[in-house]
């Protein structure tokens, strides 16, 4: 009994597909830099989306070329020059992305610290000590809610 073999063909991968999501990454983070960059951070999460679509996509093609690698020899080398230029402009604006992240963070923690400490001067009870006398004493806990957007 004879088998019908059929040959496989190679996965395709379109080098300028990879170029082109890269830079809308690129460029959805420069968006993220200027929102942390003006603390509107609430609005950062209307491009997460989008954002978490594209890193699947090139998640994907990451995975394409792992299970073939020989595919990474016939891609043309504008297209590999052109790669390596936008992931440069990435690099630097996600180095960007996350020195905002990170300051946007250190600010967040300020603004809570400064309520908590207002919090806590104006919220003491009185107390008597041994003599009799009224002391003002803080609450030993303390318990803040804060809404997300700033």
């Amino acid at each position: 009994m004879e088998r019908n073999v059929q040959n496989k063909e190679e996965p395709k991968l379109k080098m300028q597909d990879v170029v082109t999501i890269t830079a809308r990454l690129a460029q959805i983070l420069a968006e993220e830099v200027d929102l942390l960059g003006n603390m509107q951070v609430s609005k950062i999460e209307a491009l997460q989306k989008e954002k978490l679509f594209i890193i699947s996509a090139l998640e994907a093609q990451r995975k394409l070329l792992d299970r073939h690698p020989q595919i990474s020899e016939t891609i043309p080398s504008q297209d590999k020059k052109d790669l390596e230029e936008v992931v440069s402009v990435f690099n630097d604006i996600l180095e960007e992305n996350h020195h905002k992240l990170l300051l946007a963070k250190k600010v967040n923690h300020e603004i809570v610290k400064a309520i908590t400490s207002v919090v806590q001067d104006s919220t003491r009870r009185a107390s008597y000590s041994m003599r009799g006398t009224s002391e003002s004493a803080p609450f030993q806990t303390l318990s803040v809610t804060l809404n997300k957007t700033i």
